[in-house]
């Protein structure tokens, strides 16, 4: 596969990341780990989780897939430890169990301090590779949430920083007050081949919508995705289109897709996910695994070369769908 830079930061990744949200909740540690083996023989390295994964699981808290990895990575040692890119976020986690993420830890200093030292402690390590400011947190300045993340740089514990879920106003405030040190190097916000409805809800996941995509090229910051493939809608039968991308421009959006997807010989997911990494802007999607079947079908749609002309037919079809 080739490799993206991520911004102006030293880190280079696979045009996918491995989104390990249930490892160690849905998804058993044995078969995580076996998968994230045969991710990294691949080149699948860029390995994405958070600090609160998946506290809304039966019986979860949050701490579930940092300590997969963990373990994963005492198990491997250090030379395991550095065939990973690893991503982590903070921010976002619930003060206590039993609570929402309305109630979360936030980006003030203390806050992200703490939250790094318990990520690290799980994750087995003494670093992350890229760290995610996971929520945007109105309570807290920008400037020290920026100058928090930076002090992490700063001490060893990231070697680059990032965002998560921002509008394009608040992007380019945080790489305003980011000075001369870190700024973000990458954005990771919602984004799927359809349109969803205008106004659609969809609290704090924040759209890459063509605002933020614009703030992102003016800010050399690359652009990941998360829910790039609706959570199997796009192939499987027994999961419908969600309600908020069902409307009048969705048909003809998927029958474009579909005829690009018999062209490139994939099905519509795979076409999905090796038009994210053709566009002109491209973004690295985040694709949660949990099968062998899962990972070989996702590495060999971003390692699809697509024709320029048919990246120009889902972009327009995609445009007239909106």
């Amino acid at each position: 596969m080739d490799v993206l830079q991520l911004g102006a930061s030293a880190l280079q990744v696979p045009p996918i990341s491995i989104g390990a949200m249930f490892w160690g909740t849905r998804v058993p540690s044995a078969v995580a780990h076996d998968v994230l083996d045969r991710a990294l023989d691949a080149g699948a390295y860029f390995i994405d989780t958070a600090n609160n994964y998946a506290f809304w699981e039966p019986g979860a808290v949050g701490d579930e897939s940092e300590t997969c990895l963990g373990a994963w990575i005492a198990q491997r040692g250090p030379a395991g430890r550095d065939r990973l890119t690893l991503a982590t976020k903070i921010g976002a986690r619930p003060v206590r169990a039993g609570l929402g993420i309305d109630h979360a830890l936030g980006l003030s200093r203390h806050a992200i301090q703490q939250q790094v030292t318990d990520s690290l402690r799980r994750l087995r390590t003494d670093h992350v590779d890229l760290l995610y400011a996971h929520i945007d947190d109105a309570h807290t300045p920008l400037a020290e949430t920026v100058a928090a993340l930076q002090e992490m740089v700063d001490r060893g514990w990231a070697r680059a920083i990032a965002a998560s879920n921002l509008t394009a106003p608040r992007l380019t405030d945080a790489l305003g007050v980011a000075g001369d040190g870190p700024r973000y190097a990458a954005l990771q916000n919602r984004f799927t081949y359809l349109p969803p409805r205008t106004g659609s809800d969809f609290g704090r996941q924040v759209l890459l919508d063509d605002a933020v995509q614009t703030a992102c090229q003016d800010g050399q910051v690359t652009m990941v995705a998360y829910s790039t493939l609706l959570a199997g809608a796009y192939t499987r039968a027994d999961r419908p289109v969600p309600p908020a991308y069902q409307h009048r421009g969705t048909h003809q959006a998927l029958e474009v897709l579909d005829d690009v997807a018999r062209e490139l010989g994939h099905d519509r997911s795979q076409t999905v996910l090796a038009w994210l990494t053709h566009r002109s802007s491209p973004v690295i999607p985040v694709v949660g695994i949990s099968r062998f079947e899962q990972l070989d079908s996702a590495i060999t749609a971003v390692s699809t070369t697509v024709p320029l002309p048919a990246v120009a037919r889902l972009e327009n079809a995609r445009r007239q769908a909106s």
